[in-house]
């Protein structure tokens, strides 16, 4: 089997304001910290893409620090920009080890898709996906 690809729900981010601007809460920052220390070498990830919304972007940059890997913002996984289906398209096209950071529906839909049934995906929620095959497979699944 190839490498997996992530996704990456936002952790949990602060109430009001403009929603594209909403950050991380300490609480969220510090979850998120502790799964990816719990996670280490079972991500192996090689590229880091993420939504431009600001806690998107700010667990990015989590995920940045543990990995050494660098982000990018992708305006394709911005808060409802598409579907499940599309985002595990972007997620087949970024290849493996790839890492995709976004939000709620999109990833629940998607992970719903490669695991045939609903799975939770609360903040700050990491999956991994196998792609390589002609449907999505859902390999694990944890959150903070």
């Amino acid at each position: 089997m190839t490498s997996p690809v992530f996704l990456v729900r936002h952790a949990q981010a602060a109430e009001g304001g403009p929603d594209a601007e909403r950050r991380l809460t300490a609480a969220g920052r510090a979850a998120f910290s502790d799964l990816l220390g719990l996670l280490g070498p079972s991500l192996p990830v090689t590229r880091i893409r993420s939504s431009p919304f600001r806690r998107a972007r700010e667990t990015a940059a989590l995920l940045a620090h543990a990995t050494g890997v660098g982000a990018e913002p992708e305006e394709e996984l911005a808060s409802g920009h598409g579907s499940g289906r599309e985002l595990l398209e972007l997620a087949r096209l970024a290849g493996p080890g790839s890492a995709l950071v976004g939000h709620n529906p999109e990833i629940a839909e998607a992970l719903a898709i490669a695991a045939g049934e609903r799975v939770p995906v609360p903040p700050g929620t990491i999956a991994a996906l196998d792609l390589s095959g002609p449907a999505p497979r859902l390999l694990w699944s944890r959150s903070p």
